[in-house]
């Protein structure tokens, strides 16, 4: 009978320890205070994946060094009174983008606070210049600090890019808007796409800050034309036509323009496809 009682108690105990084992593991996870990191799960979160997917386009600043993107972060337990450096590394083997081409900023929970960032500097880069897309992955790791939150959210990827799709073929009113505006031997009001360029249209995208016309809640005027909805990036000639308006757009794209070519004197704006490819992109005037 002792011998039984004594294999009882063996087994009771190695029950114990390999309970506390798997509470102290558990724990540990998420850090022995309970503080931890993790991505957020918003939008962004891809639940598939199980990776936080963010993006940026150069497409409405494609004239611009740089952009900065910022990946959320939560944190899992006590706020601090001071500010708590997060820790992370780079996937080398998923990430695509060339060294230089971004830089970590900032990696934190700041004090007083359940939310952080990832502050990550975006390069635009000759390869973003010409259509091509970077990716950066990384994931967090666990510090002095701070433990790692759920797998599932400690992993998180960043692409940028400077993508822009001319406008259907078949849109002629997208197209004599386009024409209105770009200088050239066309007139103003022709149909045709043989001098389109992506770096033209990015002006008129940066210039002008039409990116919504696909929108019918930022244009809710146009409600009755779901016709004119077809197309993000140009408005609808017919739109602009009655009142003379392009007029004034161009005016403004001229002004963006001149603007550039004071800030990059090395470094002209030309048309990179279309039969003007190589010439200085110029706006009408009226």
């Amino acid at each position: 009978m002792k011998k039984l009682v004594i294999k009882s108690i063996a087994i009771f105990s190695g029950l114990l320890v390999g309970l506390t084992s798997c509470q102290k593991e558990e724990i540990s996870y998420f850090d022995s205070q309970f503080n931890s990191v993790r991505f957020s799960s918003t939008d962004d979160y891809d639940a598939e994946t199980d990776i936080y997917k963010g993006g940026y386009s150069f497409l409405e600043n494609p004239f611009d060094e740089y952009g900065e993107y910022e990946l959320p972060l939560v944190l899992i337990g006590s706020i601090s009174d001071r500010d708590r450096m997060v820790e992370y590394m780079i996937d080398e083997e998923e990430t695509t983008a060339p060294k230089g081409s971004y830089e970590i900023l900032e990696a934190l929970i700041p004090a007083d606070s359940l939310k952080g960032t990832i502050k990550i500097r975006l390069y635009n880069t000759e390869e973003i210049k010409n259509g091509q897309s970077h990716s950066l992955y990384l994931r967090l790791k666990a510090s002095a600090d701070l433990g790692l939150g759920p797998k599932e959210y400690i992993t998180a990827t960043v692409s940028w890019n400077s993508d822009i799709i001319a406008p259907p073929t078949t849109e002629r009113y997208k197209w004599i808007t386009y024409n209105s505006l770009i200088l050239s031997s066309l007139p103003p009001t022709s149909t045709s796409t043989t001098i389109y360029s992506s770096n033209a249209l990015k002006a008129i995208v940066a210039a002008l800050g039409w990116n919504d016309w696909d929108d019918m809640e930022a244009h809710p005027e146009l409600i009755q034309r779901p016709a004119y909805y077809n197309y993000k990036y140009i408005a609808d000639y017919r739109l602009i036509m009655s009142d003379k308006s392009y007029e004034a757009y161009a005016s403004k794209l001229a002004n963006y323009l001149q603007k550039y070519k004071k800030e990059h004197p090395d470094e002209p704006l030309v048309h990179n496809e279309g039969n003007l490819k190589g010439q200085s992109i110029e706006a009408r005037s009226y």
